[in-house]
């Protein structure tokens, strides 16, 4: 029995959060994953959506098959609740597919569909944690501006840290943003990470009117790797590890940022965002 789609009450305030970075290859959607087990380990309730429809690999991390996608669902061939997996650590998935049209393709209506199952299920969570595709894609975009955190995950090398840029100057320039949360991964310690935080927030505060706050920083750990290798998440299969601990450490600092800084709003407001930019997206062809 699916215990937390059944009887878990109506989150009062579902805190959406976009996971992003400006290029792939930076542990996003291990970060991702092994927070959302953290944020369950403290007690919340917490929905993964895996919002990268060309290369899907959420499940992947979990170890985890699922019983539907979300090419499925766009197709009206099930519901939401029938793809939903409760994956390991209390979490629960809403997994895209590999080598399916990526949002930008879809039309209004199929996104109007797509918006209209995820609200419908994603009330029920304390978290919505979106794992969006690398890059500056419309696709990317269309997660992030609508969700009421940005956190973008950078490493310490030149080329991670010049295409996070391009990513925030995009989201800043055209969409609005003005603040985002960065999360350093792959470092040796947490100087070598406030260095490449400092160099990120030096050329985003010279160009661009911004805010980045710093959350938190992951250190190299060869069990990431082995995790990564053997499909476990590392909060499980390791959660004395250094990387694990310090996943869990950045989960917090998430978890008080949701309570201090509620400007950008909650679920209602990320559907409503999600829904305006269908209407631009169909008005401007």
């Amino acid at each position: 029995m699916d215990i937390v789609r059944n009887n878990q009450a109506q989150s009062a305030v579902t805190r959406v959060i976009s996971f992003t970075s400006g290029k792939g290859g930076v542990g996003k959607t291990h970060t991702v994953v092994n927070t959302a087990i953290s944020l369950a380990a403290q007690g919340h309730s917490v929905l993964v959506l895996d919002a990268d429809m060309g290369l899907a690999n959420v499940d992947v991390l979990l170890g985890i098959q699922p019983k539907g996608t979300l090419h499925e669902v766009l197709k009206g061939k099930c519901s939401l609740d029938d793809i939903l997996i409760d994956a390991p650590g209390g979490i629960s998935i809403i997994p895209a597919a590999s080598g399916i049209e990526e949002i930008q393709n879809l039309g209004s209506g199929e996104k109007l569909l797509l918006m209209s199952e995820i609200e419908r299920v994603a009330h029920r969570y304390d978290f919505l944690l979106i794992d969006t595709p690398a890059g500056i894609g419309s696709d990317v975009m269309y997660f992030n501006n609508a969700a009421a955190q940005i956190v973008c995950v950078i490493t310490g090398e030149p080329t991670s840290l010049t295409d996070s840029y391009a990513l925030i100057k995009v989201l800043s320039s055209e969409y609005a943003e003005r603040e985002f949360s960065i999360v350093v991964n792959d470092v040796s310690s947490e100087a070598e990470a406030k260095i490449a935080f400092n160099s990120l927030t030096k050329a985003v505060g010279k160009f661009l009117q911004v805010e980045t706050r710093f959350v938190g920083w992951i250190p190299s750990d060869n069990q990431v790797r082995q995790c990564i290798m053997e499909r476990r998440p590392l909060a499980l299969a390791f959660p004395s590890s250094p990387a694990a601990r310090a996943i869990l450490e950045t989960s917090k600092s998430l978890v008080y940022s949701a309570r201090r800084n509620r400007v950008k709003g909650g679920m209602q407001f990320f559907f409503r965002q999600l829904l305006e930019l269908s209407y631009g997206e169909e008005a401007a062809r």
